[in-house]
């Protein structure tokens, strides 16, 4: 069994919505819904944190009062502050992080994650990189250091899952060098605090996350043909 930590503060400042994108309706649900509906229908998840601003508690609640496995907790200043203060509601051995703004996670996802942290690894969802990346040199010129290598690389997505203890110890250890706000996800903090490995699983390239109005048109057409 598990817990799943969603955390889901965001203004929405990127597509000048003017409230938390994840309230965005599509079909008549909100996007936050429409992820967390992933979770409510797996047995094997427990408890069901959202992590949000205090401005925005109340109203998620009201989204999910029928459900008595959801619990609303106010985050704080940046996404990985946030996803600690839901660590420490986590009761389970085993909890998985996702997005609020990547509804298009599928089951076998979040069984490879739950599988490999309950074995003591973490796990990361991911996806070989189509594009070529190059590393960028911000200098006066604003100029390219060096093409990477395509196959060494992974376009990271979550859900990402671990050990409670393991996340929270790595957790511990960031805010302690005070450098928790720095961290981009939870698999960087696990590779540098711990000696666990972080494994990789089957990601899916429709699992982006709802970030720009540019990606309304194609939310809402993936979420028709869900119908």
């Amino acid at each position: 069994m598990y817990a799943v930590i969603i955390p889901a503060a965001g203004t929405g400042s990127r597509m000048n919505l003017g409230y938390n994108k994840l309230f965005h309706k599509i079909n008549n649900r909100t996007v936050i819904e429409h992820t967390v509906q992933w979770f409510i229908n797996d047995i094997k998840c427990r408890q069901i944190i959202i992590v949000t601003s205090l401005d925005d508690k109340e109203k998620m609640s009201q989204l999910f009062d029928r459900q008595n496995r959801v619990i609303c907790v106010t985050g704080a200043t940046s996404r990985q502050e946030s996803i600690y203060q839901g660590l420490l509601t986590v009761t389970e051995e085993i909890v998985l992080v996702h997005d609020g703004a990547r509804p298009f996670i599928n089951q076998q996802m979040i069984d490879d994650c739950y599988d490999i942290a309950s074995k003591g690894f973490g796990a990361v969802c991911g996806v070989a990189s189509k594009d070529t990346i190059k590393e960028r040199v911000v200098d006066a010129v604003d100029t390219i250091g060096r093409t990477l290598k395509r196959e060494q690389l992974v376009m990271v997505q979550t859900p990402q899952g671990f050990r409670t203890n393991i996340l929270k110890k790595a957790n511990e250890l960031a805010i302690e060098s005070n450098s928790l706000h720095l961290a981009t996800d939870d698999a960087s903090l696990v590779e540098r605090y711990t000696e666990i490995p972080v494994k990789i699983v089957a990601g899916d390239y429709k699992n982006i996350k709802f970030t720009t109005v540019d990606d309304i048109d194609y939310f809402e057409f993936m979420l028709r043909r869900k119908r």
